[in-house]
Protein backbone atom coordinates (compact mmCIF):
# COMPACT_ATOMS: atom_id res chain seq x y z
CA UNK A 1 0.00 0.00 0.00
CA UNK A 2 1.37 3.41 -0.98
CA UNK A 3 2.05 6.03 1.74
CA UNK A 4 -0.67 8.31 0.38
CA UNK A 5 -3.20 5.48 0.62
CA UNK A 6 -2.21 4.65 4.18
CA UNK A 7 -2.52 8.31 5.14
CA UNK A 8 -5.89 8.62 3.43
CA UNK A 9 -7.32 5.53 5.10
CA UNK A 10 -6.08 6.75 8.49
CA UNK A 11 -8.07 10.00 8.28
CA UNK A 12 -11.60 10.39 9.68
CA UNK A 13 -14.10 8.97 7.22
CA UNK A 14 -15.72 12.30 6.18
CA UNK A 15 -12.33 13.88 5.48
CA UNK A 16 -10.94 10.86 3.66
CA UNK A 17 -14.11 10.55 1.61
CA UNK A 18 -13.99 14.22 0.60
CA UNK A 19 -10.36 13.90 -0.54
CA UNK A 20 -11.10 10.69 -2.45
CA UNK A 21 -14.08 12.38 -4.09
CA UNK A 22 -11.92 15.27 -5.27
CA UNK A 23 -9.35 12.86 -6.69
CA UNK A 24 -12.14 10.89 -8.36
CA UNK A 25 -13.61 13.98 -10.02
CA UNK A 26 -10.36 15.72 -10.94
CA UNK A 27 -8.99 15.63 -14.45
CA UNK A 28 -5.49 16.89 -13.76
CA UNK A 29 -3.39 18.52 -16.47
CA UNK A 30 -4.99 18.08 -19.91
CA UNK A 31 -3.23 15.65 -22.22
CA UNK A 32 -1.24 17.39 -24.97
CA UNK A 33 -1.38 16.40 -28.63
CA UNK A 34 1.01 13.53 -29.33
CA UNK A 35 3.53 14.04 -32.11
CA UNK A 36 2.00 11.22 -34.15
CA UNK A 37 -1.37 13.02 -34.08
CA UNK A 38 -0.21 16.57 -34.86
CA UNK A 39 -1.11 16.51 -38.57
CA UNK A 40 -4.67 15.34 -37.93
CA UNK A 41 -5.17 17.80 -35.09
CA UNK A 42 -3.78 20.72 -37.11
CA UNK A 43 -5.97 20.23 -40.19
CA UNK A 44 -9.26 19.85 -38.32
CA UNK A 45 -11.98 22.46 -38.77
CA UNK A 46 -12.64 23.68 -35.26
CA UNK A 47 -15.93 24.74 -33.70
CA UNK A 48 -17.44 25.23 -30.28
CA UNK A 49 -20.36 23.97 -28.20
CA UNK A 50 -21.83 25.12 -24.92
CA UNK A 51 -22.25 22.00 -22.79
CA UNK A 52 -23.86 22.35 -19.37
CA UNK A 53 -22.28 25.77 -18.93
CA UNK A 54 -18.85 24.73 -20.23
CA UNK A 55 -17.19 25.59 -23.53
CA UNK A 56 -16.35 22.51 -25.59
CA UNK A 57 -14.06 22.46 -28.63
CA UNK A 58 -15.30 20.45 -31.61
CA UNK A 59 -13.42 19.08 -34.63
CA UNK A 60 -14.39 18.17 -38.17
CA UNK A 61 -12.56 16.31 -40.93
CA UNK A 62 -13.72 15.30 -44.40
CA UNK A 63 -16.89 16.27 -46.23
CA UNK A 64 -18.79 13.09 -47.09
CA UNK A 65 -22.57 12.80 -46.61
CA UNK A 66 -22.18 10.18 -43.90
CA UNK A 67 -21.38 11.67 -40.48
CA UNK A 68 -19.31 9.63 -38.02
CA UNK A 69 -18.79 10.76 -34.44
CA UNK A 70 -15.69 9.84 -32.42
CA UNK A 71 -15.82 10.04 -28.60
CA UNK A 72 -12.57 10.00 -26.62
CA UNK A 73 -12.03 8.50 -23.18
CA UNK A 74 -11.40 9.88 -19.69
CA UNK A 75 -8.50 12.34 -19.36
CA UNK A 76 -7.92 12.15 -23.09
CA UNK A 77 -8.68 14.17 -26.21
CA UNK A 78 -10.12 13.83 -29.71
CA UNK A 79 -6.69 13.77 -31.37
CA UNK A 80 -5.98 10.45 -29.62
CA UNK A 81 -8.29 8.89 -32.23
CA UNK A 82 -6.24 10.19 -35.16
CA UNK A 83 -5.58 6.78 -36.72
CA UNK A 84 -9.33 6.24 -37.01
CA UNK A 85 -9.80 9.74 -38.41
CA UNK A 86 -7.25 9.03 -41.15
CA UNK A 87 -9.06 5.84 -42.12
CA UNK A 88 -12.57 7.31 -42.21
CA UNK A 89 -12.20 10.89 -43.46
CA UNK A 90 -11.85 9.96 -47.16
CA UNK A 91 -15.28 8.31 -46.94
CA UNK A 92 -17.29 10.49 -44.55
CA UNK A 93 -17.51 13.61 -42.44
CA UNK A 94 -15.77 12.76 -39.16
CA UNK A 95 -16.54 14.87 -36.10
CA UNK A 96 -15.27 14.79 -32.51
CA UNK A 97 -14.96 16.96 -29.42
CA UNK A 98 -12.79 17.52 -26.38
CA UNK A 99 -14.98 17.05 -23.30
CA UNK A 100 -14.83 19.75 -20.58
CA UNK A 101 -11.39 19.78 -18.96
CA UNK A 102 -9.98 17.50 -21.65
CA UNK A 103 -7.73 18.43 -24.55
CA UNK A 104 -8.28 22.02 -25.66
CA UNK A 105 -11.56 22.47 -23.76
CA UNK A 106 -11.33 24.49 -20.52
CA UNK A 107 -12.54 23.21 -17.18
CA UNK A 108 -11.51 21.08 -14.23
CA UNK A 109 -14.32 18.55 -14.00
CA UNK A 110 -16.49 16.45 -16.30
CA UNK A 111 -19.01 13.65 -15.93
CA UNK A 112 -20.59 11.13 -18.24
CA UNK A 113 -23.55 13.50 -18.46
CA UNK A 114 -21.31 16.17 -20.03
CA UNK A 115 -20.06 13.69 -22.62
CA UNK A 116 -23.62 12.54 -23.36
CA UNK A 117 -24.89 16.12 -23.65
CA UNK A 118 -22.16 16.96 -26.16
CA UNK A 119 -23.22 13.92 -28.20
CA UNK A 120 -26.87 15.03 -28.03
CA UNK A 121 -26.01 18.56 -29.21
CA UNK A 122 -23.92 17.25 -32.11
CA UNK A 123 -26.78 14.92 -32.99
CA UNK A 124 -29.14 17.90 -33.16
CA UNK A 125 -26.73 19.59 -35.57
CA UNK A 126 -26.06 16.64 -37.86
CA UNK A 127 -29.12 14.41 -37.56
CA UNK A 128 -28.72 10.64 -37.51
CA UNK A 129 -25.09 9.53 -37.28
CA UNK A 130 -23.85 6.90 -39.66
CA UNK A 131 -21.79 5.58 -36.75
CA UNK A 132 -20.49 6.50 -33.32
CA UNK A 133 -17.05 5.22 -32.29
CA UNK A 134 -16.16 5.52 -28.61
CA UNK A 135 -13.11 4.64 -26.54
CA UNK A 136 -13.10 3.66 -22.85
CA UNK A 137 -15.25 6.14 -20.88
CA UNK A 138 -16.50 7.45 -24.22
CA UNK A 139 -18.11 4.06 -24.91
CA UNK A 140 -20.40 4.33 -21.89
CA UNK A 141 -21.25 7.94 -22.78
CA UNK A 142 -22.05 6.96 -26.38
CA UNK A 143 -24.34 4.10 -25.41
CA UNK A 144 -26.04 6.32 -22.83
CA UNK A 145 -26.68 9.05 -25.40
CA UNK A 146 -28.08 6.57 -27.94
CA UNK A 147 -30.27 4.92 -25.32
CA UNK A 148 -31.63 8.36 -24.43
CA UNK A 149 -32.47 9.57 -27.90
CA UNK A 150 -29.43 10.06 -30.17
CA UNK A 151 -29.87 8.28 -33.52
CA UNK A 152 -27.07 6.22 -35.04
CA UNK A 153 -26.93 3.38 -37.53
CA UNK A 154 -24.15 1.52 -35.72
CA UNK A 155 -21.92 1.68 -32.66
CA UNK A 156 -18.27 0.81 -32.02
CA UNK A 157 -16.95 0.42 -28.48
CA UNK A 158 -13.18 0.19 -27.95
CA UNK A 159 -11.94 -0.83 -24.49
CA UNK A 160 -15.30 0.14 -23.03
CA UNK A 161 -16.44 -0.41 -19.45
CA UNK A 162 -19.73 -2.18 -18.83
CA UNK A 163 -21.06 -0.06 -15.96
CA UNK A 164 -20.14 2.83 -13.67
CA UNK A 165 -20.39 0.82 -10.47
CA UNK A 166 -17.84 -1.91 -11.18
CA UNK A 167 -16.01 -0.35 -14.10
CA UNK A 168 -15.45 3.03 -12.47
CA UNK A 169 -16.33 3.16 -8.78
CA UNK A 170 -15.05 -0.25 -7.68
CA UNK A 171 -12.03 -0.03 -9.99
CA UNK A 172 -11.10 3.41 -8.63
CA UNK A 173 -11.40 2.28 -5.01
CA UNK A 174 -9.37 -0.85 -5.74
CA UNK A 175 -6.62 0.99 -7.63
CA UNK A 176 -6.33 3.66 -4.94
CA UNK A 177 -6.42 1.05 -2.17
CA UNK A 178 -9.33 2.64 -0.32
CA UNK A 179 -10.59 0.91 2.80
CA UNK A 180 -14.23 -0.27 2.71
CA UNK A 181 -15.39 2.61 4.93
CA UNK A 182 -13.71 5.27 2.76
CA UNK A 183 -14.97 3.62 -0.41
CA UNK A 184 -18.51 3.63 1.00
CA UNK A 185 -18.20 7.33 1.86
CA UNK A 186 -16.93 8.08 -1.65
CA UNK A 187 -19.88 6.25 -3.15
CA UNK A 188 -22.26 8.31 -1.00
CA UNK A 189 -20.65 11.58 -2.14
CA UNK A 190 -20.86 10.55 -5.79
CA UNK A 191 -24.55 9.79 -5.38
CA UNK A 192 -25.44 12.93 -3.40
CA UNK A 193 -23.09 15.51 -4.94
CA UNK A 194 -21.84 14.55 -8.37
CA UNK A 195 -25.13 12.98 -9.46
CA UNK A 196 -27.60 14.58 -7.07
CA UNK A 197 -30.13 15.02 -9.90
CA UNK A 198 -29.92 11.36 -10.97
CA UNK A 199 -32.23 8.92 -9.16
CA UNK A 200 -29.98 5.88 -9.56
CA UNK A 201 -26.67 6.58 -11.34
CA UNK A 202 -25.54 2.95 -11.07
CA UNK A 203 -28.59 1.77 -13.02
CA UNK A 204 -28.55 4.62 -15.52
CA UNK A 205 -24.85 4.60 -16.34
CA UNK A 206 -24.51 1.21 -18.00
CA UNK A 207 -23.19 0.43 -21.46
CA UNK A 208 -26.29 -0.88 -23.15
CA UNK A 209 -28.81 0.21 -25.76
CA UNK A 210 -32.38 -0.92 -26.25
CA UNK A 211 -32.57 -0.88 -30.06
CA UNK A 212 -31.93 -4.32 -31.62
CA UNK A 213 -31.61 -2.72 -35.07
CA UNK A 214 -28.25 -1.11 -34.23
CA UNK A 215 -25.25 -3.33 -34.98
CA UNK A 216 -22.44 -3.15 -32.42
CA UNK A 217 -18.71 -3.85 -32.74
CA UNK A 218 -16.73 -4.27 -29.52
CA UNK A 219 -12.93 -4.25 -29.50
CA UNK A 220 -11.01 -5.16 -26.36
CA UNK A 221 -7.50 -6.32 -25.52
CA UNK A 222 -7.01 -9.42 -23.39
CA UNK A 223 -4.28 -7.67 -21.39
CA UNK A 224 -6.19 -4.44 -20.74
CA UNK A 225 -5.47 -3.53 -17.10
CA UNK A 226 -7.53 -0.34 -17.11
CA UNK A 227 -10.86 -1.88 -18.12
CA UNK A 228 -11.17 -5.63 -17.60
CA UNK A 229 -11.71 -7.64 -20.82
CA UNK A 230 -14.87 -9.25 -19.36
CA UNK A 231 -16.54 -5.87 -19.91
CA UNK A 232 -16.85 -6.64 -23.64
CA UNK A 233 -18.60 -9.93 -22.86
CA UNK A 234 -21.07 -8.20 -20.54
CA UNK A 235 -21.85 -5.48 -23.08
CA UNK A 236 -22.29 -8.06 -25.83
CA UNK A 237 -24.56 -10.24 -23.71
CA UNK A 238 -26.84 -7.28 -22.97
CA UNK A 239 -27.36 -6.33 -26.62
CA UNK A 240 -30.34 -7.89 -28.40
CA UNK A 241 -29.14 -6.86 -31.87
CA UNK A 242 -26.18 -7.88 -34.05
CA UNK A 243 -22.90 -7.75 -32.13
CA UNK A 244 -19.30 -8.59 -33.03
CA UNK A 245 -16.43 -8.88 -30.54
CA UNK A 246 -12.84 -8.44 -31.71
CA UNK A 247 -10.18 -9.61 -29.25
CA UNK A 248 -6.59 -8.42 -29.39
CA UNK A 249 -3.58 -9.37 -27.29
CA UNK A 250 -0.72 -7.17 -26.15
CA UNK A 251 -2.15 -3.79 -27.16
CA UNK A 252 -3.42 -2.76 -23.74
CA UNK A 253 -5.95 0.00 -23.16
CA UNK A 254 -4.64 2.77 -25.43
CA UNK A 255 -2.28 1.39 -28.09
CA UNK A 256 -5.29 -0.49 -29.43
CA UNK A 257 -6.48 2.81 -30.95
CA UNK A 258 -3.66 2.97 -33.47
CA UNK A 259 -3.18 -0.71 -34.28
CA UNK A 260 -3.60 -1.19 -38.07
CA UNK A 261 -5.61 -4.41 -37.73
CA UNK A 262 -8.02 -2.78 -35.29
CA UNK A 263 -8.38 0.35 -37.42
CA UNK A 264 -9.04 -1.79 -40.52
CA UNK A 265 -11.72 -3.77 -38.67
CA UNK A 266 -13.42 -0.57 -37.50
CA UNK A 267 -13.30 0.90 -41.00
CA UNK A 268 -14.80 -2.26 -42.51
CA UNK A 269 -17.58 -2.40 -39.89
CA UNK A 270 -18.44 1.28 -40.09
CA UNK A 271 -18.46 1.54 -43.88
CA UNK A 272 -20.25 -1.74 -44.63
CA UNK A 273 -23.69 -1.32 -46.27
CA UNK A 274 -26.54 -0.83 -43.83
CA UNK A 275 -29.99 -2.30 -44.28
CA UNK A 276 -32.71 0.32 -44.58
CA UNK A 277 -34.29 1.16 -41.23
CA UNK A 278 -37.98 0.35 -41.05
Amino acid sequence: MQPITRALNALPTPVAGAIAHRIWRGLGTPESVHERDLDVHARAERGQLEVNGSSVVTYRWGSGPRVILLVHGWRSRASRLSAIVRALEPHATVIAFDAPGNGDSPGRFATVLDYAEAIHLLGEQHGEFHAIVGHSFGVMASFLAVREGVATRRLVGISGMHDAETGIMHAFARNLGLSPRVAARLRHLVETRTFAVVDDPWARFTTRIDDPRVPVLLVHDELDRTVLPVSADLIAAAHSGPVEVLRTSGLGHSRILSDPTVVDAIEEFVLAPVAARV
